[in-house]
């Protein structure tokens, strides 16, 4: 199959899973130099602390060719990846993604399957199934095949978020679940010193509007490999005050200019 490199930024990182050609491995969604999304794996990594070798916006250099089976056009099979060691700030992937945001009305009829949402929160579901703290693996991935597996069992917290489409008048409004490596490691760091369920879902649900309040929040949507579902794959959240104080220095800029 034909190989092309991409430089990509990574938006998403997923939970790392186990496979049994690839060893432990974890996806990515990214966007490239074009602004495409792009949903790419596997890129290996190691087990225990320090998984990977990249995170949120790293910029990777990926050699990748069309996976043989996962017909989503976004979809890309992982040869090889150098990370280039330069990491974007949030106001730069905000640039890049801004462009993007749409609503899940105009994916499906676009029949995308990886796309850029700017919510509307409504509310925020919380569901503890278990107050076990599960190894990494027992936690949900994003990618293909794995989710597959994993969704037979039930995940120890399941988190939705319920939202409106900004922008988007005909959105009648969704509730989604939320697949995101960082607001897992969150959960299992409540779970680590809490044992009651209730605690539990309060805790969660305080970190989750606080995260509201503080931040502008950016879903990256993902279908599911099989089903074709919608899931929020994670969630950027640049802090309010970036996109302020950017806000006022341009103000302040034009007005400097004006003068002159």
């Amino acid at each position: 199959m034909k190989r092309e490199k991409e430089e990509i930024i990574v938006l998403v990182k997923a939970t790392p899973e186990k496979s049994k050609m690839h060893g432990h491995v974890v996806g990515v969604t990214g966007i490239n130099k074009e602004g495409e999304l792009r949903r790419l794996y596997p890129l290996k990594s190691r087990y225990g602390e320090g998984l990977v070798d990249f995170g949120k916006n790293d910029r990777l250099e990926v050699t990748v060719t069309k996976p043989e089976h996962d017909l989503r056009w976004e979809s890309r099979k992982v040869l090889d990846y150098v990370n280039l060691e330069q990491p974007l700030k949030d106001r730069e992937v905000r640039e890049l993604i801004l462009p993007l945001a749409t609503s899940v009305e105009r994916l499906n009829i676009e029949g995308a399957s990886l796309g850029v949402v700017k919510p509307e929160i409504l509310d925020v579901e919380v569901k503890v199934n278990s107050t076990e703290v599960h190894d990494r693996q027992q936690y949900f991935s994003l990618m293909g095949d794995f989710l597959e597996k994993r969704e037979r069992g039930k995940i120890p917290v399941e988190i939705r978020y319920v939202f409106r489409c900004e922008g988007e008048e005909a959105c009648r409004g969704h509730k989604v679940i939320v697949l995101d490596w960082e607001l897992n490691e969150t959960v299992r760091k409540i779970m680590r010193s809490e044992r009651d369920g209730g605690v539990i879902e309060k805790k969660i649900l305080e970190q989750l509007f606080g995260l509201l309040e503080e931040k502008e929040l950016y879903f990256i949507m993902g279908t599911h490999h099989r089903y074709g579902t919608w899931m929020v794959m994670g969630v950027f959240c640049p802090e309010k005050d970036i996109i302020n104080q950017r806000s006022l220095h341009d103000f302040e800029k034009m007005e400097t200019v004006a003068a002159e």
